[in-house]
Parts: structure tokens; sequence; C-alpha cells
């Protein structure tokens, strides 16, 4: 919801009303995935966090639509350096310590593969469909991950999880439409 506001308060960015039903659909879905239904609605102070990270997200994804038009291997590769980067700095200020040769290279593979070729992808998608369309088609990777995790750690969610689901895939599939 956040990429889609700033795209078009700040990025001119053309929203039609198919598109704002399904942003309003997955944002939806979403809410209904943070409710403890035991604890009853809250609002903490991490909430707020969640709601500044989405935020500072949205801003970077249409920041990076500005240049999605460029070799999205090159926006990879100088995000890449500069999240890694900051995550270094952020690991010595904190006072981790180095793992072993082994662990550094394999975690490096790692982020080449989930966060490398998502940002390759990413970029790729924000030129063709813009940036809203596809933060809406990127609200699903977190039903996969639940879906990966129910098959592989027999994980069983509540029912509000498949109505969430149900939500998410409507709103999808409603963005997936051309305006």
């Amino acid at each position: 919801m956040a990429t889609a506001v700033i795209a078009l308060l700040f990025f001119s960015e053309a929203i039609g009303k198919r598109l704002w039903c399904a942003i309003i659909l997955i944002t939806l879905s979403s809410i209904l995935l943070t409710l403890d239904t035991a604890e009853g609605v809250s609002f903490s102070f991490g909430s707020l966090l969640v709601l500044s990270a989405a935020i500072c997200r949205g801003v970077e994804n249409n920041c990076t639509r500005q240049i999605a038009d460029k070799d999205p291997l090159q926006i990879v590769m100088v995000k890449g350096v500069g999240s890694g980067l900051a995550a270094l700095v952020v690991a010595l200020v904190i006072g981790e310590k180095f793992s072993s040769v082994g662990w550094i290279v394999a975690t490096m593979q790692l982020g080449f593969l989930s966060y490398g070729l998502s940002i390759y992808y990413y970029t790729y998608a924000q030129r063709v469909i813009g940036a809203a369309r596809t933060s809406a088609y990127y609200a699903v990777a977190p039903f996969i991950g639940a879906v990966l995790s129910m098959l592989i750690l027999g994980e069983r969610p509540e029912l509000l999880f498949f109505i969430a689901l149900v939500i998410m895939f409507a709103g999808t599939f409603i963005a997936s439409k051309k305006m």
C-alpha cells in the first residue's frame, strides 16, 4: 500500500480503480495476518517500526522504479554492495565475530539467490508493469513462505490465515488484470 500511495503522490504513476481495489484487498489480508485473536486488537511499538519499514520500502521501491530502465544487473550489484556493507557495519558495531570462510561463502551464495535474484526480477518487473502492480504481486511472497512451512515443517495455521489467503489471491488476481 505504501508503494502505491507514494507512486501516486510523488511519482505520478497511474493507478486505476481496479488496482486500488487490489491494493486494498492485499492490505486487508495483511492486516488479518497481524491479528492475534487471543490477545485482541492492539498497536505496539513494534507495529510502528513495521509501518515505518513499509514506508521506507515504498520509497525505495519507487526510487528503484525511476532507474528500472537501467540494467537490472547493475542495480542489483549497487544495492547488494550497499546492503552488504551496511549489514557489515551494523554487525561490527554490535560486536559480531566473523565466521569461518565456509560460512561466509555460504551466506554470500544465499544472499545471491534470495536477495540478488529477487531484486533483479523485481526491478525488471517494475520496468514492465510499474511499481504499484509489481508490489501487489510481491505481497504474495509471505504466503508462499507460509505454504512452504506447512509442507516442510508441518506448521498448521489458524482459520484466519486461510481467509487472508483467499483475500490476498483475490487482490492479486484483480491486480493481474489490465486497467
